[in-house]
């Protein structure tokens, strides 16, 4: 049956956008229907939904033209649908672009339906498809410039990357390259020659990027892993969207050492007795109300906040340790340690313990230079002893065993140097060279005297042989167990 072409002025945009295939999806800002880089070397194909026919005929053909660039009069590709399968849609509903009409650039792109009783044919919606065959061009002096500061003779520093206004980061600046659209996708590299094969930095324009200097950045845990006083090349490559990449930009030569700064000057401690080297020895009678901790104000910029740590027994987090400990005063020099922490690093039996204290100023990445600080050892003769009030002094003592009360005699100390309730106690007796336990790992109050007291059982004393000896020890753990020291122990003699 013959067809009949309406004229251009009857046409009707009725029919559904076709559907490109293979094109990238799109990005806000991006280009419309974008070719990935070689799809132009194939056909395009293009697909659309089965239409509507109001009165379908079997043996009669519908035409469908793919028009291209708004070619009215020269469709690039057609096919005929044979009503008689209506309403299911046949399995070739797509046309196809030639591979040589895919030239660069932007094209519009739809399709015409010709009914099959030469009616008014219907025009789909139409879509722009971008092409874009052509690399970016890399500005003639294409560096990336860098602050002056790194640049030879001049290094990237562990200084430059800790002063807060560079973020830990060194910030370079592309030169302007063309044309910089939306989705181009920028890669950095920092190697010892220059290739582009070790990546430091990728990052993907977006549409608020467009219309300013666009910025690379080496981090600074890339940098710190860099060899020191080694030269490295930092270069660029652009790819846009659609796949397309330039050459290797220039490479800017750039020489890492990141050594660690020479550290601050090492703190001091108030009570001790200070070396010039670092070192202290602390009487441990003049830390019984805790030290203090001076950090030089010569090491000091205006501003800087400083924390200091006192690591001893147990190292961080341990008994004997203080950290991030804050000024007695803001803004001030001082630093004050409790008696409970300078305790727990008083030796016990020449162990030999010993203290580091550092502090940490501004955002420096790594600590004051250390000072280690020694206790000297509490002596049993200077440290405390054990009493029985009910005893008369001798050598031995002695005790009347029949004046025990019932409810026992009393084993005694008065308040020793450090003590605190928390700390634990052990309480014995020894006779003929057999230990009776009375308290083991008990906390240590103190009564209304300041004294710590606890039985010593009658019937302890009841068991004894008159004229006998015995010996009454205490020992006092200022590291919650790890270790005890003992008082000056008590000789007693019973008699009747």
């Amino acid at each position: 049956m013959p067809r009949h072409s309406a004229p251009s002025s009857q046409l009707e945009t009725s029919l559904p956008a076709p559907d490109v295939i293979g094109v990238l999806p799109g990005i806000p800002g991006g280009e419309e229907n974008l070719l990935p880089k070689d799809a132009w070397l194939r056909p395009l194909r293009v697909e659309f939904k089965w239409w509507q026919d109001p009165v379908p005929v079997p043996g009669y053909y519908d035409d469908v033209l793919l028009i291209w660039d708004d070619d009215l009069d020269n469709p690039v590709d057609k096919k005929s649908y044979d009503n008689s399968n209506y309403p299911n849609p046949p399995p070739d509903l797509w046309l196809e672009v030639p591979a040589s009409r895919l030239d660069e650039g932007v094209h519009t792109l739809s399709y015409r339906l010709l009914p099959w009783n030469g009616s008014t044919p219907h025009t789909s919606i139409r879509v722009n498809v971008t092409i874009d065959k052509t690399a970016p061009i890399l500005a003639t002096a294409s560096r990336l410039i860098f602050p002056p500061e790194v640049l030879p003779p001049n290094q990237i520093t562990a200084a430059y990357l800790a002063d807060p206004a560079h973020q830990d980061q060194v910030v370079a600046t592309l030169p302007d390259y063309t044309p910089k659209k939306v989705g181009d996708v920028i890669t950095t590299y920092f190697e010892r020659s220059p290739g582009g094969r070790e990546i430091a930095d990728t990052r993907t324009l977006e549409p608020g990027d467009i219309n300013k200097p666009v910025q690379a950045f080496l981090k600074g845990d890339l940098l710190r892993k860099s060899i020191n006083n080694e030269d490295y090349y930092a270069t660029y490559r652009v790819r846009d969207r659609a796949g397309n990449e330039t050459t290797l930009s220039v490479d800017e030569k750039l020489s890492v050492n990141i050594r660690p700064p020479t550290p601050r000057k090492f703190p001091t401690i108030k009570q001790a007795t200070n070396s010039q080297n670092g070192t202290g020895v602390l009487n441990p009678f003049l830390g019984i109300s805790g030290v203090t901790v001076v950090v030089a104000g010569s090491e000091i910029d205006p501003g800087e906040e400083v924390t200091v740590d006192f690591i001893g027994l147990g190292g961080e987090g341990g008994i004997g340790s203080a950290t991030g400990v804050k000024p007695t005063t803001p803004g001030g020099l001082e630093f004050a340690i409790a008696a409970s922490v300078v305790a727990a690093n008083i030796p016990v039996g020449g162990d030999g313990r010993t203290s580091e204290v550092r502090y940490r100023a501004g955002r420096d990445i790594q600590p004051s230079a250390k000072y280690t600080l020694a206790i000297t050892e509490l002596g049993g003769q200077t440290f405390g002893s054990v009493g029985c009030p009910e005893a008369q002094i001798g050598s031995p003592a002695t005790l009347s065993r029949n004046k025990v009360e019932q409810s026992g005699a009393t084993i005694e100390m008065e308040k020793w140097a450090y003590h605190e309730d928390t700390q634990l106690i052990n309480v014995w007796a020894l006779a003929s060279s057999v230990r009776t336990d009375f308290l083991e790992g008990a906390p240590t109050p103190l009564n209304a005297n300041r004294k710590f007291t606890t039985p010593l059982p009658k019937d302890y004393v009841a068991a004894l042989p008159l004229n006998s000896t015995f010996t009454l020890h205490a020992s006092v753990s200022f590291d919650q167990g790890q270790s005890y020291r003992a008082f000056k122990s008590m000789s007693i003699k019973l008699f009747t």
